[in-house]
């Protein structure tokens, strides 16, 4: 039986646990793709590739756990960019700039979200897709604010939550291809939302 590193099972488990899903940050830092190696993460994580599977099913689950354990913090940091005291459209807008931003420099989660998600199985992808429930009911939040202000015309909100996510992904991806235009995008993002959704009345 494996030595416990903590005061109790469950907090020995929680330590491991929390020790592959860095050392899986950090080779995909480094290797700049998420297709690991389990073996090779085992040994920097510092247990038996055995082991591994006590915590992990395979490669998709431990990728989407990743996402799961700290997108949302992520995105907490993202929404909290966008204080209140700004007007919803401006706030909308601002929100899905900084997505861009993240996406296409994050080293790690921004990686695994432009390049990854595609290659996963359906049930990671799943996974992934409700990791981004936060930030996507905040946006759809932001456009309702919009209409009700009179900024943005209504449409139906998944049709608009859907719209927004196809965009800021596309951006995201124009900016991961020519890291030199980022500002570029993603003003013509802001440009390309506001037009998009602005009232006709205005």
């Amino acid at each position: 039986m494996p030595r416990i590193r903590a005061s109790s099972i469950p907090e020995h488990k929680a330590l491991t646990r929390r020790q592959i899903l860095d050392a899986a940050r950090e080779l995909i830092r480094e290797s700049g793709t998420a297709d690991l190696d389990l073996a090779e993460l085992a040994a920097v994580a510092g247990i038996g590739r055995t082991t591994l599977y006590e915590y992990f099913r395979d490669r998709d689950d431990l990728i989407a756990s990743l996402v799961e354990e700290e997108l949302p913090e992520v995105i907490a940091g993202l929404t909290s960019q966008t204080p209140p005291g700004g007007s919803p459209d401006q706030r909308l807008l601002r929100l899905a700039e900084l997505t861009v931003e993240f996406v296409a420099t994050d080293p790690v989660l921004g990686l695994i979200l432009h390049r990854e998600v595609p290659r996963l199985g359906s049930n990671a992808q799943d996974r992934i897709r409700m990791a981004h429930t936060d930030l996507s009911a905040s946006l759809v939040g932001l456009y309702l604010d919009a209409v009700k202000a009179g900024t943005y015309r209504p449409i139906a909100p998944d049709l608009a939550g859907r719209l927004i996510h196809d965009v800021t992904m596309s951006a995201a991806r124009s900016a991961i291809a020519a890291p030199e235009r980022l500002r570029e995008v993603t003003e013509n993002l802001r440009l390309f939302l506001h037009q998009g959704f602005a009232s006709r009345s205005r």
